[in-house]
């Protein structure tokens, strides 16, 4: 554990001295002008002393000293907290940047399917400031070990009687280490209950749930869901500050106790003669700063353990990313053409935390230049398969291959190149409308394409009409949360995710999944013949194109349908082979076709 935790340090040392070396040296400046400052009892002692004996050179000694570690201690003490501060915001970005580039650039989808994983990153995510205090809580902790040092120095000159104070330091390094395990343990036990206390948050404030609750009448009910999760992640940090605080307390009582005991006892001698005034002033003095540095030392201990628990958190992020990253060494190119086509041999994967398998045996094989239709019902498994074929899943069992190469010997990233698609679930980018569909053809400089193609592409996804009543056509901002943005229905919206997918021309992998959901049948139906064509043109670069759909009247012209029921294949053919089969498609075309007489 020691080990892991100097681990830790180094990493926040790393990362500040690549930020700014000169910021990084000059902020331990300030554990110098501390040690100044912790000197003024010492030279206190010297001024009573001068005075106590009218003698010139102690006390000349004890003024210039004060002098001196008041104004040199303070230069420092500025120079080294400017640096700080200044490295703390880039340190704080630097740590945000990494925490996205890490989890965004996962090789699959897998982690985000992984409570664990969700747990990790929400715990990681509410200390995220924490990370970039990570060199603030560094230089306090040097800060903090300078001061009890000095002080005992200070404390050997004046009086050994004032070291029976470090006995109160005995039991506050043992708390130190109990609330540091205390908290890791109020952090892990809260995680869930965290996540669900964000989610029931996140309702309220977003506009498509909040319409629904309120049609409802559901409003009070997530409010009552959303307080009891807030209490159950709360409740473990505040028995966890609960029981810091009521041994904070006790050490404070028994530390003002062994103080009073002590100053008491020194008077005594100094009435005496056996114990100089000057002696007894620093005395005075030491034991207030012992105060401050017991105090000190438990606040750094708090928030040292903050930053260290956040920065395992971050680590096992690192790990967890290198870890997929390894699973996935492939680093053959994708071919250029599909000449067999791609094909799944009993494959079977089941979602992490899952008691049974979405997808079972699947054994499928997709000629290269075919449009094949994937239909079932709703949880069948279609967008199941779409993620295993795009990647995005690993299989539990058995293989996908591209053109008889396992697509685990594939560069993923160089797979996705030569993928494209429209999804169910699509993305609302809240950007120009030209930088809304032109990522879906970015370049290798991630540079959009030109405006030509983007028209293109929409012509091809029959959305020209949705640019043509944007006020500022691709120059419009998209959304209604921005100033001047403009708000799309949810059609519109669907059909510029269809552009998107049309931008880059001829993948080996065109993917539809639901793509006309939010578009009634008729309107869907009418699109599906655009559809056709860019399958076709994909066809001829010998790629394979893919629609997923539950809506069997838009799939009779595909060159082969696939029946998935239950996460396996229940029947595959020709929509004219499926109809005179009289099985569970021709069942299926027959409710749908009813329900629309």
């Amino acid at each position: 554990m020691i080990r892991y935790h100097w681990q830790s340090v180094v990493l926040i040392l790393r990362t500040s001295w690549r930020i700014s070396r000169s910021a990084t040296v000059i902020a331990f400046l300030e554990a110098a002008g501390r040690i100044f400052q912790y000197l003024r009892p010492l030279f206190l002692g010297l001024v009573v002393t001068g005075l106590a004996a009218h003698r010139l050179t102690p006390l000349v000694l004890g003024i210039g000293g004060m002098i001196f570690t008041e104004a040199f201690g303070f230069i420092l003490g500025i120079c080294g907290v400017q640096a700080r501060i200044g490295l703390n915001e880039r340190i704080g970005q630097h740590f945000d940047a990494e925490v996205a580039r890490i989890s965004g650039t996962a090789p699959t989808l897998d982690h985000l399917q992984d409570p664990q994983y969700r747990d990790q990153m929400h715990a990681l995510r509410e200390r995220m400031g924490t990370l970039g205090m990570a060199y603030n809580s560094l230089i306090n902790a040097v800060n903090n070990l300078v001061a009890p040092i000095t002080t005992i120095a200070v404390a050997v000159g004046a009086d050994l009687r004032l070291l029976l104070l470090l006995l109160i330091g005995a039991p506050a390094s043992w708390w130190a280490r109990s609330t540091m395990r205390w908290e890791q343990e109020a952090e892990d036990e809260s995680a869930t209950a965290g996540r669900r206390s964000k989610h029931f948050a996140d309702l309220t404030t977003d506009p498509v749930a909040a319409s629904e609750l309120r049609v409802f009448g559901a409003r009070n009910a997530l409010l009552r869901l959303l307080g009891r999760e807030a209490y159950e992640w709360r409740m473990p940090f505040a028995r966890a500050e609960a029981r810091g605080a009521a041994f904070s307390s006790a050490v404070t009582v028994l530390y003002v106790a062994a103080a009073m005991g002590i100053l008491v006892w020194m008077a005594h001698d100094t009435l005496h003669g056996s114990v100089s005034p000057g002696q007894f002033a620093t005395g005075i003095l030491v034991v207030g700063q012992l105060r401050d540095v017991v105090g000190s030392l438990q606040s750094t201990v708090h928030f040292l353990g903050q930053m260290l628990r956040t920065v395992k958190r971050y680590r096992w992020l690192e790990e967890y990313g290198e870890t997929a990253r390894a699973a996935h060494p492939g680093t053959r190119p994708a071919p250029d053409a599909l000449r067999d086509g791609l094909t799944l041999q009993d494959v079977s994967f089941r979602y992490p935390g899952a008691d049974r398998d979405a997808l079972r045996h699947i054994d499928l094989h997709l000629p290269a230049g075919e449009v094949v239709a994937v239909v079932g019902e709703n949880g069948a498994g279609k967008s199941t398969l779409i993620g295993l074929l795009t990647g995005m899943y690993d299989v539990s069992g058995g293989k996908v291959l591209v053109d008889s190469i396992d697509l685990q010997d594939l560069s993923l990233d160089d797979w996705r190149d030569h993928c494209a698609g429209a999804f169910q679930d699509h993305l609302k980018l809240e950007l120009s409308a030209r930088e809304a569909i032109g990522v879906g053809g970015l370049d290798a400089a991630d540079q959009i394409p030109d405006d030509i193609r983007l028209l293109d592409a929409l012509d091809d996804a029959a959305a020209s009409d949705v640019l043509a009543a944007l006020p500022d056509g691709l120059d419009t901002r998209l959304g209604p949360s921005w100033p001047g943005g403009v708000d799309l229905s949810g059609g519109q919206w669907q059909r510029l995710a269809i552009g998107r997918a049309m931008v880059r021309r001829s993948p080996l992998l065109l993917v539809l999944d639901e793509p006309t959901s939010a578009l009634d049948p008729a309107t869907e139906h009418a699109l599906f013949d655009r559809y056709a064509a860019a399958a076709k043109e994909t066809s001829r670069a010998g790629g394979v194109t893919l629609i997923v759909t539950h809506r069997f009247s838009t799939v009779a012209s595909a060159d082969r349908v696939i029946v998935l029921a239950d996460g396996a294949v229940a029947e595959q053919g020709t929509h004219e082979e499926l109809m005179a089969a009289g099985g569970h498609y021709a069942e299926l075309y027959g409710l749908q076709a009813a329900g629309y007489r």
